[in-house]
């Protein structure tokens, strides 16, 4: 996965990253995140859908929720070496406008959360402070990090 979104992986102070907005619901149709969020998904699916391989290749059965992962845009962020942290910052500011639409997917059994991918360099440090986790906090958003190498 890791591999494919390596043109997408934005510098930061010291080390590379990419961030995502995961949506999983148990019904909700994934177009209707897209036409909300504006975000054009790289991975989702309705529940019910029949699950397929990444080729598109049946894998038998059907998926059980729906599923949105969209990358969030860092075309608008600025040049090279802009720090996580102020990224997630603007991103966080975009989110809370549609804070009432993610509560609703929240209350109605939905999951929202951030995948950062970090490509870490050797004793990097990596900070969040408390402003970003009151924001991530206030809308209910968990974060996942997946360190990899390239």
């Amino acid at each position: 996965m890791a591999s494919s979104r390596v043109s997408q992986l934005a510098p930061g102070s010291a080390f590379t990253y990419a961030v995502s907005l995961r949506v999983r619901h148990p019904n909700l149709d994934p177009a209707v995140l897209t036409q909300t969020l504006c975000c054009d998904p790289l991975h989702s699916w309705k529940a019910g859908d029949p699950r397929r391989s990444v080729t598109g290749a049946a894998l038998g059965g059907e998926h059980r929720d729906s599923y949105w992962s969209a990358p969030l845009p860092g075309e608008a962020v600025g040049v090279a070496g802009f720090p996580l942290e102020l990224f997630l910052a603007q991103q966080l500011l975009q989110l809370s406008r549609h804070r009432e639409f993610l509560s609703r997917i929240q209350a109605e059994g939905g999951q929202v959360s951030l995948l950062i991918e970090v490509s870490p360099v050797e004793n990097a440090v990596l900070t969040l402070g408390t402003g970003i986790s009151r924001k991530l906090a206030d809308l209910n958003i968990e974060v996942e990090f997946q360190f990899i190498s390239e």
